[in-house]
């Protein structure tokens, strides 16, 4: 691009498809090279405007975090697995991934270490590190941990390799929180100086976590003509199913597009369908929408269409550069005529 060379953006699909249209199978990079030099002959491609240096950024940044969270959920599995070898009770009682779990069996993996006195002092201290609670909480679960410990030697399998590896996962899973935290530092600081991030922010349901990640995945709003092509780039458009007289009535959505921007979606769209603990919900209007959905729909697909209907909201927010208004539909038909009045 510094070069003033255009940049076209090819989906895979298309690329892949185009190498397998010989009879022969062939696998070569001559043969790719060639295949690939003729795509521009076959299909009608269109110049991709890059995004901004920051929202490349941003891009990367939300991905890398993706990733190690998938990691963090894998260790973090296989340190619960190997914990309840060791001791089968003992996700009973604290959680294997949260911080206080976490540094008691990285410093005392063996069931035996929970029991001796000399440790006692330190369990506590580890123990009343519990967010929101009190010396008396960590006295019951300290009991609790005996308890285990006690059961422990009865149906857990007590093999060196087993401590090791809890040990092993229990720093993996550490250090992994501790770099996501970095990461959340830098999105943040970079974040602060993309007005985009803000307006995405200001949808119920899209939060700073969702937002960075949402734009990333999107780039330049301008190389996207209608909601409708924003929808197909994310691959929730229904697919399409017809032969003659057959016409698929059960079309699943196509996910086809970026499975970084659909997997965000759908955490914002389970956000904006569910009530808080006071009772509202946390955005009305497509709270109202799922339940309409609700009644003729399965709840995955009222879900499908709530993202369907969020990215156009994404899309209509970023295209206008005006912050998110929660207006009803029938608001919304009122602002239209009253347009169309004037028009004419």
């Amino acid at each position: 691009m510094k070069q003033g060379f255009e940049v076209y953006h090819i989906n895979p699909l298309i690329s892949h498809s185009i190498k397998n249209s010989a009879v022969r199978k062939v696998k070569t990079d001559q043969v790719d090279a060639l295949e690939l030099a003729k795509l521009p002959f076959l299909q009608k491609l269109r110049s991709t405007p890059m995004p901004k240096e920051q929202i490349a950024n941003l891009k990367v940044l939300a991905r890398t975090r993706c990733h190690l969270r998938e990691q963090r959920i894998t260790s973090k599995n296989q340190l619960q697995t190997a914990i309840e070898q060791v001791a089968p009770l003992f996700p009973t009682i604290l959680n294997s991934g949260s911080l206080t779990a976490l540094t008691l069996v990285n410093k005392f993996p063996s069931p035996v270490e929970w029991s001796k006195k000399s440790n006692r002092k330190m369990i506590m201290t580890m123990l009343e590190t519990l967010p929101r609670r009190g010396k008396l909480y960590a006295q019951q679960k300290y009991e609790a941990l005996l308890s285990c410990a006690q059961d422990a030697e009865v149906t857990g399998i007590w093999i060196a390799a087993y401590f090791s590896t809890i040990q092993r996962y229990a720093r993996i899973v550490q250090f992994l929180d501790a770099e996501i935290k970095v990461i959340d530092v830098q999105i943040k600081e970079l974040s602060s100086k993309v007005p985009e991030v803000a307006l995405l922010s200001s949808i119920p349901g899209i939060g700073d976590t969702l937002a960075p990640l949402i734009l990333g995945e999107i780039g330049d709003i301008g190389r996207f003509i209608n909601a409708k092509q924003l929808v197909a780039f994310g691959g929730i458009d229904p697919s399409v199913r017809q032969s003659g007289n057959y016409v698929g009535m059960k079309n699943k959505v196509t996910k086809r597009g970026s499975p970084f921007l659909r997997h965000a979606l759908y955490i914002a769209a389970t956000t904006s369908v569910r009530k808080e603990s006071k009772g509202s919900q946390v955005n009305s209007v497509i709270y109202e929408y799922y339940i309409r959905k609700i009644e003729t729909k399965a709840k995955k697909q009222a879900l499908g269409a709530v993202m369907n209907k969020l990215l156009r909201i994404i899309f209509s927010v970023l295209k206008n550069k005006q912050p998110f208004r929660l207006i009803t539909p029938d608001q919304q038909v009122a602002m239209y005529q009253k347009v169309q009045q004037k028009v004419a």
